[in-house]
């Protein structure tokens, strides 16, 4: 068992040099190593004192890198809100700035990026393939209706 809240502070810079982490995944990370509760209790206090982590500021980070980069609606930016370790309040306190206009931008970004290589099938199996991704990206149906409906696909 390892010992020290330096060597506990130490392990948690390194893995937050890596990405930025939740309270909660640096809190099962340090755990994994063997670290005692009151270490990673004190360590992830110190860090939060500091600045350093901030559940918040993640939720806002990941909430943009989930519409802009990997385009994906509501649900699955919830979904991958909850892995990361964001708790259940947070998630709902970030998600009321995602609005309707946003999600629906970003899924004709994807629709967009996704039509190019979707040229080779006929009309109806296009839209047929874009309506699944857009449902397993996590869009509303009302939101994927809205954007292929726009395209006339």
């Amino acid at each position: 068992m390892k010992s020290s809240h330096v060597n506990a502070r130490a392990c948690a810079l390194k893995l937050l040099s890596y990405r930025s982490r939740s309270k909660k995944e640096l809190f099962e990370k340090l755990e994994r190593k063997g670290f005692s509760r009151q270490e990673i209790v004190s360590t992830i206090d110190s860090l939060e004192k500091a600045g350093l982590i901030s559940d918040e500021h993640l939720a806002a980070e990941l909430l943009r890198f989930s519409v802009e980069r990997k385009f994906l609606g509501k649900r699955s930016i919830e979904a991958f809100l909850f892995r990361r370790g964001i708790g259940r309040e947070l998630v709902h306190q970030t998600l009321s700035t995602h609005t309707n206009n946003i999600e629906t931008e970003s899924a004709e970004k994807f629709v967009e990026k996704k039509l190019k290589s979707l040229k080779k099938y006929p009309a109806d199996a296009v839209k047929q393939k874009l309506w699944g991704m857009l449902q397993r990206r996590g869009f509303s149906i009302e939101v994927i209706k809205q954007v292929l409906d726009s395209r006339k696909i």
